[in-house]
């Protein structure tokens, strides 16, 4: 009995504490409700030009996306790398995060702090630094 309530009180601490990923979100596009949840694919990535056609799935429950199919890989990632980390929703209807650059040159990964903006339910805009400083543009589409 005790190990029952046990795990119930560590999924009710987990649901509430780590699931902003879940939360919705009234994006830019005129106040529809928005969840990050799912699929999203990289369709462009200025400058770089890198890793377009990657896919990242954003799990509900753990507030991260993961990269789950690696495309246009010149930067050293590898497939179930973290890409986004400490996904938080802000008060502008976009996301903070944690965005995974280039790991080719250090054993522990890098990250640099990013904004997502909302643009529709299938479209999203990530900004944020790339490993040479510059800011760095990409355009991701949900695919389910």
């Amino acid at each position: 009995m005790k190990t029952i309530k046990l795990f119930l009180i560590i999924a009710i601490a987990v649901t509430f504490t780590s699931c902003d990923a879940l939360k919705t979100a009234t994006n830019t596009t005129g106040g529809a409700i928005f969840s990050l949840n799912g699929k999203w694919q990289l369709e462009t990535n200025t400058p770089e030009n890198t890793l377009t056609g990657t896919v990242v799935t954003v799990s509900p429950l753990v507030s991260e996306g993961k990269i789950s199919t690696l495309s246009g890989n010149t930067q050293c990632y590898r497939e179930k790398d973290i890409k986004w980390k400490n996904i938080k929703s802000d008060k502008t209807g976009g996301y903070r995060i944690d965005n995974l650059l280039s790991n080719c040159s250090s054993s522990s990964l890098v990250y640099q702090v990013a904004n997502i903006y909302v643009v529709s339910n299938s479209e999203i805009r990530i900004t944020g630094p790339n490993v040479a400083g510059q800011e760095n543009t990409q355009i991701w589409k949900r695919i389910n």
